[in-house]
């Protein structure tokens, strides 16, 4: 069924809406259809969907840009009902996404009071840290508790919708001392310790830790979830998979959007023209600048272009390449940084093979342009075709071998004075590298300048 169908049968009577919603069973699959219509439509049709812990899990699945667009169409009390069928991160992401600490406060209140108080405890963490993104529910048993025990604790726990991939084991001080994958409850006789046959866990992450590290020792030991503890190693909850898969798309797009010169908060907006244009502005002004700054640049190179204007002809060609060089550098490293595979530390490394690709690149290109100035701008007698390849060629290696390295090594100093690295690889790069590429060549013309005229 197309999106436009889809639609349009979402509009249709209640009761169809509702047999459709009956049919297609995953949350993943609700949600998707509820978001082709318009965000007016949300509260009506979650409304049709008839068990409550269902619409929790239809709109817990939404991301961060879709929750707030919903929040502002749904009134606060038909939100508790749902927050009271999450799980606690979930709920935990939506009070926090609440305008107002009133209408947070009432929220909570709104919760049962264990829940209440494990909510208000995830919400005291940064959104962005291991502790903003984790789960207080798990199963967790003693170290002196036998496998009849820890079997019984997993079956009340599946009873409660909890999902259970792991029994984490503490000590009489609840500090985290290992853990029993669930398929090793079958492998042993009920009288058995838990500490006989628990195992060290893999990793484990302060909640202070930023996501995209938690992000990283997921993907470096293929892990299922992570538990959280603190500086005394008391268990304090775990990090699921499908988190840190919304963590890793969340950072992707936000790094796509920044190198574009944007941000994530644009998609709030939707079809509000002004707010996205003010979100956007910013740095095309900062891109404008720099451009303005070329231009002006080019102005005092009058006296060398007005003995041989055909040297303006190649300013685009030569710009234009050191921005998608210094691009292509920075987008390499950022993501490098993002995966874990580079660091700052490995700036002096990066940049001397940066430099060294930048320049096979720039001699492939110079020698190409080069050969194109020669043949194809017959310019007449008053300037020498062959030197104005030899300066637009060499021109192109130096600027492309700079802007090469500047791409590399700029994200890294951006991230080392505690700017957005992201920042780097967008407007940023691409202006600094145009006023590069402009000296460079301008500089080789004046001085090839005397045999380029021929006097």
């Amino acid at each position: 069924m197309g999106s436009d169908d889809l639609s349009a049968m979402l509009m249709d009577d209640d009761d169809t809406v509702k047999t459709f919603f009956h049919l297609i069973r995953h949350p993943a699959d609700i949600k998707e259809a509820i978001l082709t219509v318009n965000a007016e439509e949300w509260p009506r049709l979650l409304g049709l969907i008839e068990e409550v812990d269902r619409q929790a899990e239809v709109i817990s699945l939404l991301d961060e840009g879709d929750r707030e667009t919903l929040l502002k169409l749904i009134p606060p009390e038909k939100l508790t009902p749902l927050l009271r069928e999450m799980e606690t991160d979930d709920a935990a992401d939506w009070i926090g996404d609440l305008p107002t600490q009133e209408l947070q406060q009432k929220a909570l209140a709104g919760l049962e009071q264990s829940d209440r108080e494990d909510v208000a405890g995830l919400l005291l963490w940064p959104e962005d840290s291991a502790g903003g993104i984790m789960q207080v529910e798990r199963a967790q048993v003693s170290q002196m508790s036998t496998l009849s025990e820890t079997i019984a604790k997993v079956r009340q726990l599946v009873d409660d919708d909890l999902e259970i991939l792991s029994i984490w084991v503490v000590d009489a001080e609840e500090r985290l001392v290992g853990v029993i994958p669930v398929v090793d409850l079958l492998m042993h006789k009920g009288q058995t310790l838990a500490q006989d046959i628990m195992v060290p866990p893999v990793a484990t992450v302060k909640p202070l830790e930023d996501q995209e590290a938690v992000a990283q020792i997921f993907r470096k030991y293929d892990l299922i979830s992570l538990p959280v503890v603190d500086e005394n190693q008391k268990f304090l909850g775990r990090i699921m998979v499908d988190d840190v898969v919304d963590v890793i798309t969340d950072e992707a797009n936000e790094d796509a959007l920044r190198m574009a010169g944007t941000s994530a908060e644009e998609l709030l907006y939707r079809s509000q023209v002004l707010s996205v244009a003010k979100i956007r502005l910013p740095w095309l002004a900062i891109n404008l600048m720099g451009s303005l700054v070329s231009a002006f640049m080019i102005y005092l190179f009058e006296p060398v272009i007005e003995k041989a204007i055909v040297i303006a002809a190649f300013v685009p060609v030569i710009t234009a390449m050191c921005g998608n060089v210094g691009t292509q550098s920075a987008t390499i490293f950022l993501r490098g940084m993002a995966t874990g595979r580079l660091d700052v530390t490995d700036i002096p490394e990066i940049f001397s093979r940066e430099l060294r690709i930048g320049a096979i690149m720039g001699l492939a290109c110079g020698l190409l342009v080069g050969a194109f100035a020669y043949i194809f701008f017959p310019v007449g007698d008053s300037v020498d075709p062959a030197y104005l390849g030899v300066i637009v060629g060499l021109s192109m290696i130096a600027a492309m071998t700079v802007s090469a390295a500047l791409g590399a090594i700029a994200p890294a100093g951006m991230k080392q004075v505690g700017i957005d690295p992201a920042v780097a690889a967008g407007p940023f790069v691409t202006t600094v590298n145009d006023i590069i590429g402009i000296c460079i060549y301008m500089g080789t013309a004046i001085y090839f300048l005397d045999a380029l005229t021929h006097g």
